[in-house]
C-alpha cells in the first residue's frame, strides 16, 4: 500500500468516525417521585437528605452543564391527607419554579381534594400528564393524555398511569369524585397508535404510579415501552432495572435523590443507557428564591 493510499484511508476513517459522531444522540433526564409533601430538608442526623431548596438549585446547575435534559416525575407529590393543604400549595409552586417537562398525577395529588387538584390543573402552571384517568358525569377534568417534546432532534412521547386502587381511597374518602380510572394496558396502546398517526416516536416514556410489580408486567406486556419511571412502591434503583428491553428505574420517596438516566442514541435509535441516583444532601447550597417560597 503507497502513501497516497494510506492518507487516503486515514481520511475516509476520520471522515466516518466525524459521521458516527454527528449520528449519535446523548438525552439526559433528570426524574423525581414520591416527594409526598416534604417541602424542605429536615438537617436530620440520620437522613440529611431531600428539600425543594436542595432540588432547585441541583436542577439548575445540572441543566447549565447538561442542556440536552428533561425533567419529569411520575406523581404523588402531595402528603397523604389534607391537612397539610397551606404545605402542599407551597410545593406545587415549587414544582411550578422548577420548570418540569411532564408530571404525571399521582393518588395523592387528590388528597386535598377534587377541587384543589382541578384548580392546579386550570393554572396550567404545571405539565400534568394523565393517560387513565377519564371524568364522568359531565365532570370538568381536562388533562392532556400525552404529552410529545422534541429534544436533540428525537420525539419523545411520555404518558402517565395511576392505579384504580389506590385512586379509589380517595373517591371512598371524598365521596365520588366523578372520574374513573380505566385499564393502564388499554390507555397506553390506544394512546401509543394516536401518537403514531400524528407523528413519528423516537423513544417512549412512561411515568407510571402503579408500582414496580405492575410496572414488570406492562413491560413484558408492551414492547414499545421503552423507559419507565416508576412511583407508588417507593423503591430506590442505584442502577436501572431491564425486562424485555423497557428500562425501570425509581428513587426512592420524600425527594432524598434525583434520579438520573443518560441516553445514547444512534440515528434515532436507543443503543446504550446508565442511571444513578443524586442525592440531596447537606453538600448542595440551598436555593434563596426556593428557601423564600417555603418561609413564607
Amino acid at each position: 500500500m503507497n502513501y497516497l493510499m494510506i492518507k487516503l484511508l486515514k481520511v475516509f476513517l476520520i471522515l466516518l468516525y466525524l459521521l458516527g459522531i454527528a449520528l449519535s444522540q446523548e438525552l439526559h433526564i433528570l426524574y423525581t417521585q414520591n416527594t409526598n409533601g416534604v417541602l424542605q430538608n429536615c438537617n436530620c442526623p440520620n437522613t440529611p437528605l431531600g428539600g425543594m431548596e436542595k432540588r432547585a438549585t441541583f436542577v439548575s446547575q445540572w441543566r447549565k452543564d447538561h442542556p440536552n435534559t428533561i425533567l419529569l416525575d411520575s406523581g404523588d407529590i402531595l402528603s397523604f391527607n389534607n391537612i397539610h393543604a397551606e404545605s402542599d400549595t407551597k410545593l406545587l409552586r415549587a414544582m411550578e419554579a422548577l420548570n418540569y417537562s411532564a408530571v404525571n398525577i399521582g393518588d395523592q395529588e387528590f388528597s386535598n381534594g377534587i377541587q384543589f387538584l382541578q384548580t392546579q390543573i386550570t393554572k396550567k402552571s404545571i405539565p400534568w400528564v394523565t393517560s387513565n384517568i377519564e371524568p364522568t358525569n359531565n365532570a370538568a377534568f381536562i388533562v392532556p393524555e400525552m404529552r410529545v417534546i422534541n429534544i436533540v432532534d428525537l420525539n419523545v412521547l411520555i404518558m402517565g398511569v395511576i392505579d384504580s386502587e389506590s385512586f379509589g381511597f380517595y373517591n371512598r374518602v371524598f365521596g365520588d369524585l366523578n372520574l374513573q380510572v380505566i385499564s393502564p394496558i388499554e390507555s397506553i396502546q390506544k394512546i401509543y397508535i394516536k401518537a403514531l398517526t400524528n407523528e413519528k416516536v423516537d423513544l417512549v416514556i412512561l411515568l407510571s404510579n402503579l408500582g414496580y410489580d405492575a410496572d414488570e408486567l406492562l413491560a413484558q406486556e408492551l414492547d414499545f415501552i421503552d423507559v419507565i419511571i416508576g412511583g407508588h412502591s417507593q423503591h430506590q434503583f442505584e442502577q436501572p432495572q431491564v425486562i424485555n428491553n423497557t428500562i425501570i428505574t425509581q428513587c426512592g420517596r420524600n425527594g432524598q435523590y434525583v434520579g438520573h438516566l443518560e441516553l445514547q442514541f444512534n440515528q434515532g435509535k436507543l443503543t446504550a443507557h446508565s442511571g444513578e441516583l443524586i442525592p440531596m444532601d447537606l453538600s448542595i447550597i440551598d436555593d434563596e428564591a426556593m428557601l423564600k417560597l417555603i418561609s413564607e
